[in-house]
């Protein structure tokens, strides 16, 4: 038996990372969705880019957007900008968000709603949205959902749940007039596995630019960072590389789409302990200025077969950022370096 595993599991692996994929469903992709979200103002209370508010998840959203639907998708989209206006499918609502401010520790019975929040990029909102996509989405359909903004992670349970942080979920705490994250208006992993559960299609694709991102979906397949051998020279193979190895693929065979039990490839700006960042000199999101470079003109076509997939594009971000920002002197000193992750199990997916 030791024999016959040390045999098939290293044939596996060569098969894995020769193809990129064990399943390979770009060929029979029908129709392609897109949720695009991003909040770049929590409250009019405060200034643009001033705390809780950040500056460029509306120009992440909104160049996101435009990119899917160049390439074909359907897309539906909800994103505040710095003055604090809601857009829905691209187009200005003309309606403010307010300034939610709160007496009660869990964030319920808040004040100071705008007329925009009703439209706005809200946990309700936006799991309503996935929900209405039950009844639409097919078989053979590839699901892309996107959020810029805020994401933080509650190490109280067992195990830790990560959040991101959609309009709605940040407001004052008026007994401290300091703002906090209310779970109870964020969107937990565990709802967005619920809600992707309802939908019949496998090829579900999850991008999050936010904070604490990189454990979002919990599951055994997931790389939530390069381990310390991996980088400089060849990684030592051992007996425990080979059980770990085994275990996975077991877990992954336990789905019949092929994924992890969660059901979705998820590329993530950070790790689950590790800050993201936005910078003026992009103009972005870091991870999405660099997932935008990859996409815009194919670049991230790293095997020139004239298509675009997951693995790739998170290849091409993830170069980017190492290269660009995370080898910069004055980044590293400010402590600001942080590291993309992709998870979901050996599954790749087209997106363009």
């Amino acid at each position: 038996m030791k024999r016959i595993i040390r045999r098939a599991v290293p044939a596996l692996l060569a098969a894995v990372f020769a193809s990129c994929s064990l399943f390979d469903y770009s060929g029979i992709v029908s129709h392609k969705y897109a949720l695009v979200y991003g909040v770049s103002r929590y409250t009019m209370a405060e200034l643009p880019g001033a705390v809780p508010n950040l500056r460029y998840p509306d120009a992440d959203a909104s160049a996101i957007e435009a990119l899917l639907k160049a390439q074909g998708y359907a897309v539906t989209s909800r994103w505040v900008d710095l003055n604090g206006n809601v857009w829905t499918n691209g187009t200005d609502s003309g309606l403010q968000i307010g300034a939610l401010q709160t007496s009660n520790p869990d964030g319920s019975s808040s004040s100071g709603q705008g007329l925009g929040d009703p439209l706005a990029p809200s946990r309700s909102n936006i799991l309503a949205d996935i929900q209405g996509l039950s009844s639409t989405l097919g078989p053979n359909d590839v699901l892309v959902i996107y959020f810029s903004g805020h994401g933080t992670q509650d190490n109280s349970p067992s195990p830790p749940h990560e959040y991101f942080n959609p309009y709605g979920s940040v407001m004052m705490y008026i007994p401290n007039g300091k703002y906090n994250y209310f779970p109870l208006f964020s969107v937990r992993d565990d709802d967005l596995r619920t809600a992707l559960g309802s939908l019949r299609t496998p090829r579900k694709v999850l991008i999050l630019d936010t904070c604490n991102s990189g454990g979002f979906i919990g599951n055994s397949l997931e790389v939530d960072r390069t381990q310390d051998p991996y980088t400089g020279g060849w990684p030592p193979v051992t007996p425990v590389t080979w059980i770990e190895a085994i275990s996975n693929y077991a877990s992954m065979q336990a789905s019949h789409t092929g994924l992890s039990p969660y059901g979705a490839q998820v590329l993530s700006a950070a790790g689950r302990d590790e800050l993201s960042y936005e910078t003026s000199t992009l103009g972005h999101g870091v991870m999405t200025y660099y997932l935008l470079q990859g996409l815009q003109g194919s670049r991230a076509d790293l095997n020139n077969d004239g298509h675009v997939t997951v693995l790739e594009a998170y290849s091409y971000a993830k170069a980017g950022i190492e290269i660009n920002w995370n080898s910069d002197p004055g980044v590293i000193g400010a402590s600001a370096a942080f590291e993309p992750h992709v998870s979901g199990g050996p599954v790749d997916f087209v997106l363009f």
